[in-house]
């Protein structure tokens, strides 16, 4: 099985409103990043809060650490979460 980390694009709203609604929570807001593995979203983390929300049926344990730690690299890679606006902004229609 393999788990990949990507950056969220206008086209996942529908995914991030499922792992939203398996996970009972609200869905992230802005840009995401989101965990796939074998093809398959099963979490997600808000690049702005890092809220993390995710499919209870899979094993999210290692998914849920690469994002954060993805998360932190984009932040840290930076060095100022204002520059992270180009990523927050939703892509163009």
């Amino acid at each position: 099985m393999s788990l990949s980390i990507r950056l969220s694009t206008a086209g996942d709203a529908a995914t991030l409103a499922r792992l939203a609604d398996l996970d009972g929570s609200a869905r992230p807001s802005g840009r995401a990043l989101i965990a796939e593995r074998d093809g398959v979203a099963i979490a997600a983390a808000a690049l702005t809060s890092g809220r993390v929300v995710g499919d209870p049926s899979h094993r999210l344990v290692e998914a849920v650490h690469l994002l954060r730690l993805r998360r932190y690299r984009l932040l840290r890679q930076g060095g100022y979460v204002a520059r992270l606006a180009a990523l927050r902004a939703p892509a163009p229609a």
